[in-house]
């Protein structure tokens, strides 16, 4: 048997990838009467500041509004950004790729998260930095056929694109990986409304 290894990232196993954890909480109804208004259109209108220093509040005493520390209860998917390429080699062999294709061009499982699309919830986009791979095995006399692979990809309130699996074969690919954060961004979701406040 011969071992593959499949990445989400650079040209290289190596290179490292650009992941996106993402999540979210409905906000209580006693929460979207103290800090917002809506517009016409539905629009969420508040202080975008006294929001974010709500966010990063650490002491659970003091803390009326979900936080990192509550909302990460909440995560709706984590993985690879799929604006990245996605790459096969035999495991060892990582300078002879056998695939090298932008994810958008690989067939994929598509499915959709969405928040409580009637509530008024807070959601986060946590940018991270580190690898994203997996491994499976072939017959030695069986070549890595492209048309047998296809990614799960995770959708969430239809603007985060994430990789978050993948099959060869229609088997499962244990995709796994660790990351470094870089920034958090921070978002309002009402309706079809989504207002970036930090």
């Amino acid at each position: 048997m011969a071992e593959y290894t499949i990445w989400v990232g650079g040209e290289r196993p190596w290179n490292r990838s650009y992941l996106g954890e993402i999540g979210g909480v409905e906000l209580s109804q006693e929460q979207v009467n103290k800090y917002f208004t809506f517009g016409k259109d539905g629009k969420p209108e508040f202080d975008r500041d006294l929001i974010a220093d709500k966010v990063d509040v650490w002491d659970e005493k003091e803390a009326d509004f979900p936080t990192w520390d509550t909302i990460t209860d909440g995560c709706m998917g984590w993985g690879a950004y799929t604006d990245q390429l996605v790459g096969v080699c035999k495991t060892g062999e990582e300078e002879a790729p056998v695939f090298l294709k932008d994810v958008e061009e690989v067939p994929a499982y598509e499915e959709y998260e969405f928040i409580n699309p009637d509530g008024v919830c807070v959601l986060y986009n946590s940018c991270e930095k580190g690898g994203y791979s997996g491994t499976f095995t072939l017959p030695d006399d069986e070549k890595f056929d492209e048309k047998n692979l296809k990614l799960q990809i995770r959708v969430i309130e239809e603007c985060f694109s994430i990789v978050v699996g993948a099959t060869y074969k229609g088997e499962d690919i244990c995709m796994e990986g660790d990351s470094d954060g870089k920034g958090i961004d921070w978002f309002i979701v009402h309706n079809d409304h989504l207002v970036r406040f930090k």
